[in-house]
């Protein structure tokens, strides 16, 4: 009864707050006070796809391994909103299933989300923004970056985030943008616990080129767990005690843009986060991100690529006298193929690595598959 007084509460909220980003964009402009309403362009657009495909390793387990064919649905909406001010309101749908074959303990995995974001130049060089983002996941995640041990687990759970910004110009292509956000997150039983994560951080900005961007930012964030307590430096739970985390973060992203027609693009992300607890550092770790994304475009043809690899250190724990270290590498391929205006074909690729001096904590996995879609 307490989740969903808790849930009914953010739905509330949620409401309230999806109600004035529909009115953003009208009541904001940079055109200040008229007696016209503001040109407005509507652009909506909508994809569902269907498709199979084949998971080994499933649970993301080092033992005990269940291998599965799986068939997959997807649909995503989209419609935006834009105004001759440059104000917009944006709403965005996604949803995505799995249903597995042959795995005993996942019969299916599934996720959903609703996002809606909005804008409003103020005056001349500032712009004010906003986004709500709820999503619903039921998939297999590994929690072993926040948790006391190895977690690979079916998570159930809701999560809404409520994110503002503000931004300011600064003139030949460099702007400063202040944010903060709030976010809550709520799992079914008893398992995990749910928990509040407010943030706030200013990123710097450097635009230039055919859109291409340069930023470096810095985020102080804190997690407070609802039921979740501290531990000793030999990882026992302390009674009566409630388990906050605070999280520095600093990085940077690069998005280029080779050509004008942005046939080529490329991502790099960069992250650092030092985490720490607020007992006795049993749960404090360092995590080095690098995220490096390849995208060719033309007309019929769509190539992505991405590789991700992670980092973590933990301080306070160690394995067989070692301090506790993991690592892991993701890489994933998605080729589209189009037929016609609507029509389309797709096959994807993904390979996971996760390495560890604890035994307990090796695992790889590997996921392909193909479909087809058709857009609206």
């Amino acid at each position: 009864m307490g989740k969903l007084t808790k849930t009914m509460g953010l739905a509330t909220g949620a409401r309230v707050f999806l109600s004035l980003l529909t009115l953003f964009p009208f009541c904001c402009g940079a055109e200040g006070v008229t007696n016209l309403q503001p040109l407005a362009v509507w652009e909506a657009s909508s994809r569902v796809t269907a498709g199979v495909g084949y998971r080994e390793n499933v649970l993301r387990s080092s033992i005990a391994q269940e291998n599965s064919a799986f068939f997959n649905t997807s649909a995503d909406v989209s419609l935006m909103r834009f105004t001759e001010s440059g104000a917009y309101v944006t709403y965005f749908f996604l949803f995505d299933d799995s249903q597995y074959f042959d795995a005993p303990s996942v019969d299916y995995e599934r996720f959903v989300s609703a996002t809606v974001q909005a804008a409003t130049p103020v005056g001349v060089n500032d712009e004010l923004g906003g986004q709500i983002n709820n999503f619903y996941q039921h998939q297999v995640v590994d929690l072993s970056e926040t948790q006391a041990s190895q977690m690979r687990t079916l998570v159930d759970g809701y999560l809404s985030m409520l994110s503002l910004y503000w931004k300011h110009t600064l003139g030949d292509g460099w702007a400063v943008k202040a944010e903060t956000e709030l976010l809550r997150q709520l799992y079914s039983g008893d398992d995990l616990s749910d928990y509040w994560a407010p943030a706030a951080g200013v990123r710097l900005i450097r635009s230039y080129g055919h859109r291409s961007e340069l930023s470096v930012y810095g985020q102080s964030k804190y997690l407070a767990y609802d039921a979740r307590e501290r531990s000793d430096h030999g990882g026992e739970a302390i009674p009566g005690t409630s388990l906050v985390y605070q999280q520095n973060e600093m990085g940077g992203q690069w998005r280029h843009n080779f050509d004008k027609a942005q046939q080529w693009r490329t991502r790099s992300k960069l992250i650092y986060k030092l985490s720490h607890d607020n007992g006795s550092g049993y749960f404090d770790y360092n995590r080095l991100q690098f995220s490096q994304q390849l995208r060719w475009k033309k007309p019929r043809w769509e190539v992505k690529s991405n590789v991700c690899f992670n980092w973590y250190s933990y301080p306070e724990q160690e394995i067989d006298d070692e301090r506790y270290e993991r690592s892991s590498i993701v890489l994933d391929v998605r080729i589209e193929r189009r037929l016609g205006k609507r029509w389309l074909l797709y096959s994807f690729a993904e390979h996971e690595w996760n390495m560890s001096n604890d035994e307990l904590d090796q695992y790889n996995s590997w996921t392909a598959g193909a479909g087809a879609g058709f857009e609206f």
